[in-house]
């Protein structure tokens, strides 16, 4: 009779931890639920005049780099609309789409005229933000460019630290004057629409 041997089964690797992998998503976890608070943070903004002077870094700062989507930002931009400047009667929406998106509208010779301006952003060298206007549907009127985008700057409350420059034909968002009340502030390093890519730098605060 033949005795049995018995063989050791191998070891189930599927109920071992994998200490790199539970390592890798505390650390996601970290970095995505500082980038929600950073942004939550933006309802609470304190507005000042255009600014287009480059700003030295700063010491007493620490600044980390953070990438958002087209989605994340149109969800961010329609929060403050809505909440900062609801009491400013605003008729506009912004968003980011295949270009950035101006949508709206205002009276020409006594007519509401709904209108929608298209615009190519550039990031600048002081991490502003430049949209240069490419198109304009007002109505089935054919308006030019520079006339229609001086209708927008003259009726629209937009806010303080956005420049409309309607000869020029473009719009700046001055991130260098949008601060949080608690001194974060941001700078723009990319933005690449038709690969969804937007890369920005948060400063914070050191102490």
């Amino acid at each position: 009779m033949k005795e049995k041997r018995t063989t050791n089964k191998p070891i189930n690797n599927k109920t071992t931890p994998n200490f790199w992998k539970w390592a890798f998503l505390i650390l996601l976890s970290i970095v995505l639920g500082t980038v929600i608070w950073v942004f939550s943070q933006l309802t609470a903004v304190i507005q000042g005049e255009p600014n287009l002077t480059i700003e030295e870094p700063r010491t007493d700062e620490m600044a980390f780099q953070i990438q958002a989507h087209k989605k994340d930002l149109n969800q961010l931009v329609t929060k403050y609309i809505d909440e900062e400047l609801a009491n400013d009667q605003v008729d506009f929406e912004f968003s980011l789409e295949d270009q950035a998106q101006l949508k709206g509208t205002f009276q020409l010779f006594g007519h509401d005229v709904q209108f929608a301006l298209f615009l190519e952003p550039f990031v600048m060298e002081n991490g502003n933000l430049q949209f240069k206007a490419t198109n304009i549907s007002v109505g089935t009127l054919n308006l030019p460019i520079s006339f229609a985008m001086n209708m927008i700057k003259d009726q629209l409350k937009i806010p303080k630290w956005v420049a409309i420059n309607s000869q020029k034909e473009m719009i700046v968002f001055n991130l260098n004057e949008f601060y949080l009340k608690s001194g974060i502030h941001f700078s723009a390093n990319k933005i690449d629409l038709a690969e969804d890519d937007i890369r920005l730098t948060v400063y914070l605060p050191a102490d």
